[in-house]
């Protein structure tokens, strides 16, 4: 059996677009011996283009070391040839004509081209191949007779047919035979000629895409999946209060923002809040510039709405809060009610209200939450969470309904949603269809050793694979020692003008430094989860499950040997 290259399955030959070459294609593969190497859907450009050679392809090129190479143009179906016009055209089984190219040309260009393309290589040269064997044949594997066809230029022994399919190895020989010499002043191409010829016209590479057009891609899945997700919206245009419950992934903030828009958009005056600032900050970002649309942090709507009611009554209602609540938490009990205090003083009231990461919420910011609505009938929409309670919040929503449930990750790569969703409990999510890579771990037995490597694994993807610095985040899970790990980073240089940015809004030449916390709610391209060597198991699962799902597209893990192994195995 001969080599053919590439060599193609039966399924692959199947569904080729011409069937009259997956005919010669399996008559070559199955009859031709060992010896003979095939190369099909051959191209190339040359150096520079003249009268004799030009830029070619050919159907097959058929080599053997004893003589050189043929070129074999194939065409499917009948085949004819108007001497008037000098126009060749196939025949299809209804006879209608199409014109087509001079096979006979193609096979002769691509034969003169060929052995130019060969004399440009300085190797080819100095095998010292004076003139191999080379000729160019056509194969038409629909007609009978090949007779009829012969010509000047054609003589029938260069015309493959139905009948020649059954003995290709005569026929191939006869043609290499046609084009030998008499004074026999050729030189065998050999095995080496044979391999020059390979590493020419068919030589394998290998080439990796870039870590930053694999990004793209995936952003470009991603996109349609959250696009698919926004459907949930139509739903919740006849409940005018509604909670929406959904995984790690699911796009909750996607829907947030987007059903707070809409609210805008149609004449409410709406407030988008979170428990989060830094989220708070991103979602500003988003919705900047939106009619009717104000965003802000729950305890950002606290100090501003307090400040307010402080500057119109002359009277301090956190005072007033922490002598009705002595002792009592601060940001969880007294300023929640402060607000509360506040309303009574001011007419300021939304006509809706939607809330983001409404897991984080404590029960006592839900009275303030339903004052600042124009009446117990405005509209409110919670989105959550229930696994992501890193706060420790009880959820005692003011929505009596069952929640709307979210269950497909549309935002992580189906490697990163494995992870994540081992540490989660809760209505299944369904995986997402983007693939990607696995989680990629970074070992070293001490912090510092480890920042080391995870600075010159940042530093390759800034500099050699074209990655935008703000799509990496570095996320901290022992947030109470974040800035010792923020400081050893400091310390070693990004590729200008990159620059490392603790706690700051994403942007670009930045690569953040985050906590797991800070960072709840929002996402990154690339994230490296960082601090869990010191985390007892129970903290470990809330932040695995938060810190993971936070990276869109490629996960790397940071810790010791024994981290990495929890990490991996978990």
């Amino acid at each position: 059996m001969a080599k053919l290259i590439p060599d193609l399955t039966e399924s692959q030959l199947d569904v080729l677009e011409s069937p009259a070459e997956a005919k010669v294609y399996r008559a070559l593969r199955d009859q031709l011996p060992a010896d003979y190497t095939i190369f099909f859907r051959v191209g190339w450009i040359l150096r520079r283009e003249d009268e004799h050679a030009k830029d070619g392809e050919t159907d097959f090129i058929v080599c053997h070391p004893n003589t050189g190479y043929l070129c074999i143009e194939v065409k499917g179906g009948g085949v004819g040839f108007d001497a008037d016009t000098g126009e060749w055209y196939s025949i299809d089984r209804f006879n209608n004509k199409h014109p087509i190219k001079n096979p006979i040309g193609q096979a002769l260009r691509a034969k003169y081209s060929i052995r130019t393309k060969l004399n440009e290589q300085s190797r080819w040269r100095d095998l010292g191949i004076r003139d191999v064997i080379r000729g160019h044949a056509v194969f038409f594997p629909d007609i009978g007779n090949p007779k009829p066809l012969a010509r000047p230029d054609m003589p029938v022994e260069l015309i493959g047919s139905l009948d020649t399919l059954q003995q290709v190895r005569t026929w191939v020989d006869g043609a290499f035979a046609h084009w030998r010499n008499e004074d026999s002043s050729q030189t065998p191409i050999g095995h080496q000629g044979i391999h020059l010829f390979r590493e020419i016209f068919a030589r394998s590479f290998e080439a990796r895409p870039l870590v930053s057009a694999i990004l793209q891609e995936q952003e470009t899945r991603r996109l349609r999946l959250t696009q698919d997700q926004l459907r949930v919206l139509d739903l919740l245009r006849s409940h005018r209060r509604a909670a929406v419950s959904g995984g790690a992934g699911t796009g909750k903030t996607v829907l947030a923002v987007e059903k707070a828009r809409r609210l805008a958009t149609e004449g409410f005056r709406t407030l988008l809040t979170c428990y989060n600032r830094q989220l708070a900050d991103h979602l500003q970002r988003v919705c900047q510039g939106t009619p009717g649309l104000q965003v802000m942090s729950f305890h950002q709507l606290c100090h501003w709405l307090i400040e307010r009611a402080k500057q119109a009554s002359g009277t301090d209602p956190v005072a007033d809060a922490q002598l009705t609540y002595p002792g009592k938490d601060y940001f969880d009990v007294q300023l929640p009610n402060a607000l509360a205090y506040s309303l009574m003083l001011l007419p300021d009231r939304y006509d809706a209200v939607v809330c983001d990461e409404g897991q984080d919420f404590k029960a006592d910011y839900w009275m303030p939450i339903e004052f600042i609505l124009s009446d117990a009938s405005s509209p409110l929409y919670i989105f959550y969470d229930d696994n992501q309670n890193l706060y420790s919040r009880v959820r005692s929503f003011p929505i009596a309904d069952a929640p709307f449930l979210l269950t497909f990750n549309c935002r992580n790569t189906d490697k990163i949603h494995e992870a994540a969703y081992r540490h989660y409990r809760g209505v299944p999510v369904d995986p997402p269809s983007n693939v990607g890579e696995a989680i990629i771990p970074i070992e070293a037995p001490h912090h510092e050793q480890q920042a080391k490597r995870l600075h010159a694994r940042i530093v390759d993807l800034i500099a050699k694979e074209s990655v935008a610095p703000s799509h990496i985040v570095v996320l901290i899970a022992e947030s109470e020692r974040k800035q010792d790990y923020y400081a050893k980073l400091r310390r070693l240089p990004l590729p200008r003008p990159a620059q490392w940015m603790e706690e700051a809004p994403q942007s670009d030449q930045i690569v953040l430094l985050e906590t797991v916390k800070r960072f709840k709610g929002l996402e990154a391209p690339i994230v490296f989860l960082w601090g869990l060597d010191m985390l007892n198991s129970t903290r470990r699962q809330e932040l695995l499950y938060v810190g993971i799902s936070r990276a869109k597209s490629m996960l790397y893990v940071v810790g010791n040997a024994n981290t990495i192994k929890s990490v991996l195995a978990s």
